[in-house]
């Protein structure tokens, strides 16, 4: 995965190697007898040691390595714009699925994204207790590793609404996610935890389109994975057809959140445009 539009390699081999890292922190803590392990609350959503020890490793390594770049980070709080005006900002979700990880469900990430330009170029998103790690630089492809063994990432042709998989939260089931895929009429619907976990089911085929239609989807989450998604040939874009905005005043995605194999993004745009107001 080298030779793209970016040459990203060094950095994709650097964000490698923090997604595993911080996967091996935050395995330290789950299900294991004596930790020092504690789960606050956050606005609303857990927070535990596992979160705030993988945030500072990582932002700590970035920091050091790339000393130029911004950081915005999940467990970091936010003093400046600085991550919006620096040309390249590495966007960190330590733990992603804390609720899944607090559960002893798999369905929980590191995750690892890098803006350029305001548009996410890579992405590493590893899932330790699956033993997943997927991969990717737009314009170079996308891959996963499992097991020992690596494969190249490709979405699905499926185009028509009605022949979609579809992927949902497993947290955030409402009224309005309700509505969507009653609007769409899938073939399927399953859910999993982190938008990490549920990026990368599409980016192997396992899914078609993931939505959310909650304002809960923070930059954070989606960075690392719509870059891998973009990668393996997907699209992300708002539940009314527009790219998501990294470079706007909110951290959250207010407009919601289809992440797409490509293929079906047009006509889901086409929908669900319209029929769900902006959440403040």
């Amino acid at each position: 995965m080298a030779g793209g539009p970016h040459d990203l390699s060094a950095e994709l081999a650097f964000a490698r190697e923090l997604a595993l890292r911080g996967a091996d922190v935050v395995m330290g803590y789950f299900g294991a007898e004596g930790a020092d392990y504690t789960v606050d609350d956050k606005a609303g959503q857990p927070v535990t040691n596992a979160d705030r020890d993988s945030n500072e490793l990582i932002t700590r390594e970035l920091a050091a390595r790339f000393p130029d770049d911004a950081i915005l980070a999940e467990e970091t709080p936010v003093t400046d714009d600085l991550w919006r005006r620096n040309r390249r900002c590495w966007i960190v979700d330590p733990l992603d699925g804390t609720s899944d990880f607090v559960k002893g469900r798999e369905g929980f990430a590191v995750m690892i994204g890098l803006l350029v330009d305001g548009r996410p170029a890579l992405g590493a998103v590893a899932i330790p207790k699956a033993q997943r790690l997927f991969l990717g630089v737009v314009g170079d492809g996308a891959e996963e590793e499992s097991g020992g063994e690596r494969r190249t990432l490709t979405v699905s042709a499926r185009a028509r609404p009605e022949e979609l998989r579809v992927i949902a939260s497993i947290a955030h089931r409402d009224a309005r996610l309700e509505e969507a895929i009653a609007v769409l009429s899938p073939a399927e619907t399953f859910s999993v935890g982190s938008v990490g976990y549920k990026v990368g089911k599409i980016c192997a085929d396992e899914a078609d389109l993931y939505l959310a239609t909650t304002n809960h989807i923070s930059l954070w989450d989606t960075c690392g994975p719509e870059a891998i998604l973009v990668a393996a040939g997907g699209a992300c874009i708002d539940l009314d057809g527009q790219p998501l905005d990294y470079g706007g005043p909110h951290l959250n995605l207010r407009r919601g959140l289809a992440a797409t194999n490509g293929a079906s993004a047009a006509e889901v745009a086409a929908r669900l445009a319209g029929r769900f107001p902006i959440l403040d």
